[in-house]
C-alpha cells in the first residue's frame, strides 16, 4: 500500500511460489477499504486451509506535492525465515514511505520505505525497508523483510489489473496478480 489513497474499495490478490512451504506456496488476499485510510480483509492459504484477518491503517497520508511521508500501521499473518525454517506468524508493522517525484528519471518515480515488524511467534522485531521504482505501466519493488530480499516486477494491464513476476528471498520464483474494483 502506498501513502496515496486507493481509488477502488475492493482489492483481491493472489500469489503462487511453488518452491515455498505449503503455507507460502499459494496465497489469496481480499481487502475492503472501509475508508480512504482503513483497509480490512482476510488472507487465505489454501494448501494449509488457513484463514487470517488483516488490517491496514494509514495514520498519516502522504503529501504528493510536499515532503510529508505516509505512516502506515498494520497486522497480518505472514511467513518469516527463522534460520533454515519458515515460520507462519501474526505480525504487526509500521512503515514510513514517500514517493519522490522530484527525482523522476526516465519516467520512473522512486518511492522508498522503512519500518519495523513485530513477529509474535519469534518474539522479535525486524527491520523493514524497500524501494518501489514506478513507471506508468510497470514497477519494480525491492523489499527487505528483516532477513531476506525479495523482488517483484509488476506490469499494469489496465487501471484495475496487474500481474507480477516474483523472486522470493532471491531464490524462489513465482507469480502474482492484483485486481481492484
Amino acid at each position: 500500500m502506498s501513502g496515496a489513497a486507493e481509488k477502488n474499495r475492493f482489492v483481491v490478490s493472489g500469489r503462487w511460489i511453488p518452491e515455498k512451504s505449503d503455507a507460502g506456496q499459494a496465497f489469496l488476499s481480499f481487502k475492503y477499504w472501509a475508508t480512504d485510510d482503513l483497509g480490512l480483509g482476510f488472507d487465505y492459504r489454501p494448501l494449509v486451509d488457513h484463514l487470517s484477518v488483516t488490517a491496514t491503517y494509514r495514520l498519516v497520508g502522504e503529501d504528493p506535492g510536499g515532503w510529508r511521508p505516509a505512516v502506515i500501521l498494520g497486522t497480518s499473518v505472514d511467513d518469516f525465515s527463522d534460520g533454515s525454517d519458515q515460520v507462519e506468524s501474526r505480525s504487526y508493522f509500521a512503515t514510513v514511505s514517500k514517493a519522490l517525484p522530484e527525482f523522476k528519471v526516465g519516467g520512473v518515480t522512486p518511492a522508498p520505505y522503512v519500518g519495523a515488524v513485530w513477529i509474535d511467534k519469534l518474539n522479535e522485531f525486524r527491520p523493514l525497508a524497500g524501494l518501489n521504482l514506478s513507471h506508468k505501466e510497470a514497477s519494480l519493488m525491492i523489499q527487505y523483510s528483516g532477513t531476506d530480499t525479495h523482488l517483484t516486477l509488476s506490469r499494469r494491464i489496465n487501471d484495475n489489473l496487474s500481474v507480477s513476476a516474483i523472486y522470493w528471498g532471491m531464490k524462489y520464483p513465482g507469480l502474482g496478480m492484483r485486481l481492484s474494483f
